[in-house]
């Protein structure tokens, strides 16, 4: 039988009050949801969700383009952390303010921005043709691609922090000894680095992709009105179709999806941490 220790007592009591108010604001209301919309219309939404194709289609296209964003969120941002985690030099203060200055903005602005560059006749295309690169505006705006472009800029800082914070307590004399023991470069890289660096990575993936699932205004702005995904389709059918069934319905699928990626995610993670440590906690 597993005793707690008295430092895991303490930490059990610091959390206790996050852990009331989550149950409270956040656990009991989503509960109560969830059992009024049964008790109302039972299963017929739920039904109606997986049975119809194009329902089915949009909760693909949300994990799809969720699933780019977070790998192309992974790609751009390691670089970035692995080097504000090892220079010294004055860069890595203007990249931490270039990386944070954007939280100062709402992502409705950003969106407006993406569309003002992204458009028909946006900066892209007409830097594009007045290099002779095209000759007609390419379509960019409405498409997933925008959307994906627009969210990558919306959400990669918490990669990059999250990756940052990870790869700073990385001893260099690890990688040092690789060096010693004639591993090259990039043998340092996959086998001693990336491997330590693996629950920042998990955390930042973690948070990219949740936070792409349940975006709405990115997908509403870059995507229009014909680009559907998830948290577009709870807006329609409260606030147009006035079809709160259906909605909550969608809210829990949408839920349940990523509460599945999460639990694999945290698995994933406590590996890694156990591999990293070189065995259990206490």
């Amino acid at each position: 039988m597993m005793t707690l220790t008295k430092q895991n007592k303490q930490l059990l009591l610091l959390a206790l009050p996050t852990v009331l108010a989550l149950t409270a604001f956040f656990v009991v209301p989503m509960a109560y949801i969830l059992v009024d919309t049964l008790k109302a219309d039972g299963t017929k939404y739920f039904q109606k969700f997986f049975t119809d194709a194009m329902y089915r289609g949009i909760l693909k296209t949300t994990v799809l383009v969720s699933l780019q964003v977070t790998a192309i969120s992974l790609l751009l941002g390691y670089p970035t952390a692995y080097f504000m985690a090892r220079t010294r030099s004055r860069m890595k203060n203007i990249l931490l303010i270039v990386i944070i200055f954007p939280f100062l903005v709402s992502a409705v602005v950003r969106s407006y921005g993406w569309m003002v560059i992204l458009g028909g006749r946006g900066l892209l295309n007409q830097l594009l043709m007045a290099t002779g690169l095209i000759q007609q505006p390419l379509t960019i705006l409405n498409t997933s691609t925008a959307v994906i472009i627009g969210l990558v800029h919306l959400l990669i800082p918490y990669m990059i922090l999250s990756i940052t914070g990870v790869i700073q307590n990385i001893d260099p004399n690890v990688e040092r000894a690789a060096y010693s023991l004639n591993a090259n470069p990039l043998q340092t890289f996959f086998r001693v680095t990336l491997p330590l660096s693996a629950p920042g990575i998990i955390s930042g993936c973690i948070l990219v992709f949740t936070m792409s699932m349940t975006s709405y205004v990115t997908p509403k702005l870059l995507g229009g009105s014909k680009f559907r995904m998830m948290s577009t389709m709870v807006f329609q059918e409260v606030n147009i179709n006035f079809n709160w069934g259906f909605a909550s319905a969608i809210s829990y699928i949408l839920l349940f999806t990523i509460l599945i990626i999460l639990l694999f995610a945290t698995y994933a993670t406590a590996g890694a941490n156990q591999r990293v440590g070189g065995g259990k906690r206490v």
